[in-house]
């Protein structure tokens, strides 16, 4: 594997959490505003990559771990409740499927699954009962490469 398909984990959120209306990337996120949101949804965006030192190196290949970090932000609202209560509760069950949807993946070329790493919240709740949360996994996988 060169680097995490971002697109193809998006839609794999799409098809294991049915509770989400959208699932986006980040160009999906940049574009949203206070009228086009619709909830619940979801944006998958890569955060960054860490590489460890050369593991390998031969005359024609090489080789190093990469850690691979992804945030997974939903959007959740309850408009009958400006609180955020309510918001707060119908968050549990997305997180939930969403991190058994992320911990049991194992993406193409990859030879293990994410792994949790932090949550946290985004945003307090707005005047429409709305709150944004941010989960970030990461994932480690051996980067190949061919020289020749």
């Amino acid at each position: 594997m060169l680097q995490l398909d971002v697109q193809a984990l998006a839609n794999h959120l799409r098809e294991t959490v049915p509770l989400f209306v959208s699932v986006g990337l980040a160009r999906d996120l940049g574009a949203v505003n206070r009228n086009t949101i619709r909830y619940p949804s979801a944006w998958v965006i890569l955060l960054g990559e860490s590489a460890s030192e050369i593991r390998y190196e031969y005359d024609d290949a090489i080789e190093q771990a990469v850690t691979a970090r992804v945030a997974v932000i939903m959007a959740v609202r309850d408009i009958a409740d400006r609180t955020g209560a309510r918001a707060r509760e119908n968050l549990k069950p997305i997180r939930e499927a969403v991190l058994l949807g992320m911990c049991r993946h194992i993406p193409q070329d990859a030879d293990q699954a994410f792994r949790f790493s932090r949550g946290q919240l985004l945003s307090g709740v707005d005047a429409k009962g709305g709150m944004f949360w941010q989960d970030e996994y990461t994932l480690r996988f051996d980067r190949r490469i061919q020289i020749s």
